[in-house]
């Protein structure tokens, strides 16, 4: 075991209380945990509708949406979010979009959804005060 593999399972074990006796969360478990908190920061889903909104690293986020139409044909989009120093590019899935840097309430709807989508996961799954970082009670 390497000194970044030993490291990292210990800030996990302090973190999320694991121990050997029950399986290790994943990075993959996690970041499907923040989806899932994420999709449903823009409502409640329809039955023909799935959805999930991510933070993946520090500088991308993404939107994905999949719609079931009457006919059982699926139509999605994925709305990639790009952190530049010089504002947010959007890129998309979809042909005919360009991708563009967002501004007005494009930007003003994201900046909410990325605070929100922020507040709940620090606190539902990481059990921390979203503005100090500090384990809650």
């Amino acid at each position: 075991m390497t000194d970044k593999t030993h490291f990292i399972k210990a800030v996990s074990k302090k973190l999320f209380k694991i121990d050997s006796r029950r399986p290790n969360i994943t990075e993959k478990d996690l970041k499907a945990r923040e989806s899932e908190i994420g999709s449903k920061i823009f409502g409640p889903l329809k039955p023909n509708e799935r959805r999930e909104f991510f933070n993946d690293n520090e500088r991308s986020w993404f939107f994905h949406q999949e719609l079931t139409d009457q006919t059982g044909k699926v139509h999605s989009v994925t709305l990639h979010y790009e952190v530049h120093p010089n504002g947010i590019l959007r890129v998309s899935s979809q042909q005919g979009v360009k991708n563009e840097f967002i501004s007005g309430q494009e930007l003003e709807n994201f900046a909410s959804a990325t605070e929100i989508y922020y507040q709940r996961v620090m606190t539902q799954i990481y059990n921390r005060d979203f503005i100090t970082g500090k384990k809650l009670q």
